[in-house]
C-alpha cells in the first residue's frame, strides 16, 4: 500500500486526530506506532527503524531513547476507515484493511485471490500443526484424564489456560473420584495447599462436561462449633468452562466487593464461587451428585458470568460419573 493517508476518509473524527496520527518523518498514518519514552513524540515503527540506522537520538534529540508501543495512538487508528485502493466503493476499518485486501476486495481477480487465498490456508495449515505440536509435547505425558477423551477437547483445555498463561506448563493429576474415593476429605487431602493452580473437570452421567480453574488454594477448612460453615478463598485467575459447546464463564472482578472464586469445607469436593453458588459438590458426591446456582431462590448472586444452569446444559441438580483435579505448574 503505498500510502495510508490518501485514502482514509477524511471526516470529523479524522480531522480531530489528524496531527496525533500522523508520522513526522513520512507525513503518512503511523503503522505499528511507537514511542519515545523521554519526549512522548510517536512514528512509525518502520521510520524509527531506519532513523537509528544513522542517529543515536530521536527526531526530537532525546539521548539514548528508548521505544514502546504508542497505544493511545495505535487505539486512535483502530477507529479510522479508510476506501479502498483498488475503487471498490466499500468502507473499511483500519484492522480490517489487510483481510480486505488479502481476499475479500471485488476487484482481486479470480487466479490473484485463488493464491491469495490458498498461501492464507497453508498458513493456517502450519499453525494449527504447530499448536498440534506443542499440545502434544505439553499434555501427552502429564495429563492423564479419563472425561477428556478426544484432541478437540484436549486443544480446548489448552487454549483455555493460554487465554491467562504464557509459557509452558503441565497438569499433574492429583485426584479422580472412581479411583481414589469420592469424600471431600479425600479430595482435600490430595489437593490442598498447591501452588499455581487447580483444574478440575466434571463429567454427568449425561456426558455434559465442565469445570473450574483457580489458582487460589482449596483448605480443609472444618469450624467444629458450626459444620457448615466455610472459608472463602478469591485467588487472580479464575474462570469455568464448558467442554461440550467450548465455552468460557469469566470470574466477575469488582474494585468494590470481590467475590470469592471457591469455597472450602472440609466434607464437600470442589466448590466454586460465593458460598459455592456457582458450582456445590456433596460429599460421597458420585452417589450425591452436584448443584448449580443452589441459592438461588435466596437472591445468592454467582461469581462467575454463567446463565442459569448452562454448565450442566440445563440440570441444576447433575449426577456425577467421574471427577478429576489436576495441578497447574508452570515450567521454567
Amino acid at each position: 500500500m503505498s500510502s495510508y493517508i490518501d485514502y482514509v476518509i477524511k471526516d470529523e473524527y479524522f480531522n480531530s486526530i489528524k496531527d496525533e496520527v500522523t508520522c513526522s518523518i513520512c507525513y503518512d498514518l503511523k503503522i505499528d506506532p511507537v514511542m519515545c519514552t523521554k519526549c512522548q513524540n510517536s512514528y512509525c515503527s518502520k521510520c524509527i527503524t531506519n532513523w537509528q540506522r544513522t542517529s543515536s537520538k530521536c527526531p526530537f534529540h532525546c539521548d539514548s531513547p528508548n521505544y514502546t508501543v504508542a497505544r493511545l495512538v495505535k487505539n486512535l487508528l483502530c477507529k479510522l476507515n479508510f476506501k479502498c485502493k483498488n475503487g471498490c466503493n466499500k468502507i473499511i476499518p483500519f484492522e480490517k484493511l489487510q483481510t480486505h485486501y488479502d481476499n475479500e476486495c471485488e476487484k482481486i481477480n479470480s487466479p490473484e485471490r485463488y493464491q491469495k487465498l490458498l498461501k492464507k490456508y497453508n498458513e493456517l495449515l502450519a499453525q494449527n500443526k504447530e499448536l498440534e505440536n506443542n499440545v502434544a509435547k505439553i499434555f501427552h505425558f502429564n495429563m492423564n484424564s479419563k472425561i477428556i477423551e478426544n484432541k478437540n477437547e484436549l486443544f480446548f483445555i489448552y487454549n483455555s489456560l493460554c487465554l491467562f498463561y504464557q509459557g509452558k506448563f503441565v497438569l499433574e493429576l492429583l485426584y479422580r473420584a472412581t479411583r481414589d474415593g469420592d469424600t471431600g476429605r479425600k479430595f482435600h487431602e490430595l489437593c490442598d495447599y498447591k501452588a499455581g493452580g487447580i483444574l478440575v473437570l466434571i463429567k454427568t452421567d449425561k456426558n455434559v462436561k465442565f469445570g473450574g480453574f483457580t489458582d487460589a488454594q482449596f483448605n480443609p477448612y472444618y469450624n467444629p462449633e458450626n459444620g457448615a460453615a466455610g472459608k472463602s478463598e478469591y485467588g487472580n485467575i479464575n474462570f469455568l468452562f464448558q467442554i461440550n459447546k467450548r465455552k468460557i464463564f469469566k470470574f466477575k472482578q469488582s474494585a468494590y466487593n470481590m467475590p470469592a472464586a471457591i469455597f472450602c469445607r472440609i466434607n464437600v469436593g470442589p466448590c466454586f464461587g460465593e458460598l459455592g453458588e456457582d458450582i456445590w459438590i456433596k460429599d460421597n458426591f458420585l452417589q450425591q451428585g452436584g448443584i448449580l446456582h443452589k441459592d438461588k431462590d435466596k437472591g445468592r448472586i454467582c461469581s462467575f458470568d454463567t446463565q442459569d444452569y448452562e454448565l450442566s446444559n440445563g440440570e441444576q441438580r447433575f449426577k456425577i460419573v467421574e471427577l478429576e483435579a489436576f495441578w497447574f505448574k508452570k515450567l521454567d
